[in-house]
């Protein structure tokens, strides 16, 4: 997880929202002629993302992924050369990486950011096959997935990528990942802000007490 989403919220109602139940005004930063999906949103694909700078709260639009050398795994001679590193788009970091790696504990000291959402998919297998499950906490039409973003790639890109962690008790059957989802508006706002080391343990599964749910998906 995740590896699609869904945001079927626009951009004024993300605005209205952080500006009700958050008590901060949201200033939007992004070339309004930009097209955005708001379903299926794949990997590399252009989203919504909120970062704080000069202390104020700020709406981008950033790649759905971050360029990143990693090393290369791949046991197919020739699948990559003999590269010991290899370039790749990653769209969801797991929060145990941020322990390990200098370059992505400096992302997340410096960059984290928070993904809006209206749902997620996972796909489960039944009957010999894979049937697509969206995923939402109940009774919120909007949700925020907490994350972390490079201002700037080898392209000249600013991506954005989903920080995951182990699954609370509703996801455990679906999948051994889940998002990083917070209780409420403000306690993503905080994640913005926080220290570090309470950043760090605002990383954890959504409160099982939260109610999510999930209905067959038609993408």
């Amino acid at each position: 997880m995740c590896g699609r989403f869904e945001l079927k919220a626009d951009k004024a109602y993300i605005e209205r929202i952080m500006q009700k139940k958050g008590k901060k005004k949201i200033n939007p930063d992004y070339d309004p002629n930009i097209v955005l999906k708001n379903e299926n949103i794949a990997p590399t694909d252009k989203i919504m993302v909120i970062v704080m700078e000069n202390e104020a709260y700020k709406l981008k639009i950033m790649k759905w992924a971050i360029r990143s050398k990693v090393f290369n795994q791949s046991k197919e001679e020739g699948l990559f050369g003999n590269e010991q590193f290899v370039e790749k788009d990653i769209f969801n970091s797991r929060v145990e990486t941020f322990k390990k790696s200098r370059e992505w504990k400096e992302l997340f000291d410096k960059f984290r950011c928070i993904i809006p959402m209206t749902a997620f998919y996972e796909w489960i297998p039944a009957q010999g096959k894979k049937t697509t499950q969206r995923i939402f906490v109940d009774k919120e039409d909007l949700f925020f997935a907490g994350g972390i973003f490079k201002p700037k790639d080898e392209k000249n890109e600013t991506g954005a990528s989903i920080i995951t962690c182990e699954p609370n008790l509703f996801m455990k059957p679906v999948h051994n990942r889940m998002p990083v989802l917070f209780q409420s508006t403000e306690l993503a706002l905080n994640f913005l802000n926080a220290p570090k080391e309470a950043a760090m343990e605002m990383c954890e599964p959504l409160d099982d007490e939260i109610k999510m749910n999930m209905e067959k998906a038609a993408i």
